[in-house]
């Protein structure tokens, strides 16, 4: 085999490697605007899709009009010129398509469109070129066919497991885009060594994408008011710190998760936090009790219990290893280390591998703006069930309303909830609207609560409570009485957590 066909079929497996890179990657960078909802991944990868099946025919027509060899280097170059300046380009995107101006099913879709959805174009243009070019003069087109796109597939195989269990694991999305831009490029400049016009601009394009790539561009800060101490990807999501008005703040994926007063690491300047009391406050055990927390992004929760109540054992579960890592640099996370046990983990799988039992658990998981879904289903408040005591008290953070569309989301949440816990306060944080779009604290129990009055008084005598202003509150709580069957049970095989929070 000529060493010419070897670059050519060396073209058409990185290519295919390269639009699974991008793919994932891009979805990851996407997801940091919108979340990682079935709707976001479903948007990229439609548009993935659609980018292939553009360049398939795109490629096809080049081919017959021009060398084929030539379209398959050309794609290739550009191809690769371009992933290597998508830190820019998606810098860019994230400034242009805000998530908090854009329905997210047209932001994603729009965001993918420029992040993978041209790349994905670019590179599906190589493998009918190449087919072309392979198959001339030979009788058998159609086995030719069969191994241009077993290669490309192989590629995207490779791609794909590369990615995901490795690259992300390691490097940074930007750093991922530079080093599969870069490595196509460079296989695409020695395809067209024989070619020199060809060969000086795309050495020439592959600087200038570099130089434009500048490390200014990596990371778009400017949504974030306030001075950014930290930028960082984890396998999950990304993570800025921020630092305003006395106050260190958390954003994962774009959305604030958690605060700190600097200096006080017990503090809790965010309303619905103060809250998470009411489960000691219900039921009463603070020493020789346990606490479990389901979500740690900053760890305020957790802090405020080791701090306030020393009796007290506490778990504190997170699934991103890196945001622990955050918590512990900013956060002060590791002062509480004699008091607090973090584990990083899923939430519900800690549920499936423990044998520990609580008293109170705190549920406070989002994954940008939605709860994860197998955190609110039917069979993981059954798991919950016998993982907390008789007595004991679920504290959960729901944003929504009480109210019209943005409410289904919460008496979908409250009714699944009952099936397990039958006894729930619903307590809004910030407004007695029942339109307004705020923190819902819903407490269950499987014994009867406590009435709003005696609620009240308890806060008031409380050490610990008395000092939160949990007045207003407290005296808007109720218990729901409406017909909740209207909403939808919630189940692993039946979950559209997407669909009930997309308003709000």
């Amino acid at each position: 085999m000529r060493l010419e066909d070897l670059v050519l079929r060396a073209i058409v497996f990185i290519a295919g490697a390269v639009v699974m890179v991008v793919e994932l990657a891009g979805g990851r960078a996407i997801t940091a605007l919108y979340g990682s909802s079935a709707v976001v991944w479903g948007g990229v990868i439609g548009v993935v899709l659609t980018a292939l099946s553009s360049g398939y025919w795109i490629g096809g027509r080049l081919s017959d009009r021009f060398d084929p060899r030539k379209v398959v280097i050309a794609m290739a170059l550009v191809g690769g010129i371009y992933v290597t300046a998508l830190p820019t380009v998606t810098a860019l995107a994230s400034s242009v398509f805000r998530f908090e101006l854009l329905e997210e099913r047209i932001g994603s879709v729009l965001s993918a469109s420029i992040v993978t959805g041209v790349p994905s174009l670019l590179l599906g243009a190589v493998v009918p070129a190449a087919v072309k070019q392979i198959g001339q003069g030979r009788q058998e087109l159609g086995t030719v066919s069969g191994n241009v796109y077993a290669l490309s597939t192989l590629g995207s195989i490779a791609g794909t497991f590369g990615t995901t269990f490795f690259l992300l694991q390691y490097l940074e999305v930007n750093s991922i885009f530079l080093l599969s831009g870069l490595t196509l490029s460079a296989i695409g400049l020695v395809g067209a060594v024989r070619h020199p016009g060809m060969l000086k601009a795309g050495a020439i394009a592959v600087v200038l994408s570099v130089l434009v790539t500048s490390p200014s561009f990596l990371v778009c800060t400017s949504a974030y008011i306030g001075d950014v101490k930290y930028v960082g990807d984890s396998a999950y999501s990304r993570i800025v710190v921020v630092e305003r008005a006395g106050t260190r703040l958390l954003y994962i994926n774009g959305l604030l998760h958690s605060g700190m007063v600097i200096g006080v690491p017990d503090s809790l300047p965010f309303a619905y936090t103060r809250l998470f009391v009411l489960g000691p406050l219900i039921n009463g055990k603070t020493r020789n009790a346990t606490a479990l927390f389901i979500g740690g992004g900053g760890f305020s929760g957790p802090k405020f219990f080791a701090s306030h109540y020393p009796g007290m054992r506490i778990v504190a579960v997170e699934v991103d290893e890196k945001v622990v890592e955050v918590a512990r640099r900013f956060f002060h996370l590791d002062e509480f280390s004699d008091r607090i046990e973090v584990v990083v983990m899923d939430g519900r799988r800690y549920l499936m591998v423990t044998d520990a039992v609580f008293d109170v658990v705190v549920l406070d998981a989002y994954s940008k703006n939605y709860i994860p879904f197998h955190l609110a289903t039917s069979e993981f408040f059954g798991l919950l069930r016998s993982r907390v005591r008789e007595g004991g008290v679920v504290v959960s953070n729901v944003i929504a309303s009480l109210a019209g569309p943005t409410s289904a989301i919460l008496w979908a949440y409250v009714r699944t909830l009952t099936q397990h816990f039958p006894h729930v306060l619903i307590v809004p944080v910030s407004s007695g609207d029942p339109y307004d779009v705020q923190n819902v604290i819903v407490v269950a129990s499987d014994a009867p609560l406590p009435d709003t009055r005696t609620l009240l008084d308890r806060a008031s005598t409380d050490p610990v409570a008395s000092q939160l202003g949990l007045e207003g509150p407290i005296s808007r709580a109720f218990v729901p009485s409406h017909d909740l069957s209207q909403f939808p049970l919630l189940t692993d095989g039946y979950s559209p957590i997407e669909n009930l929070m997309n308003p709000v």
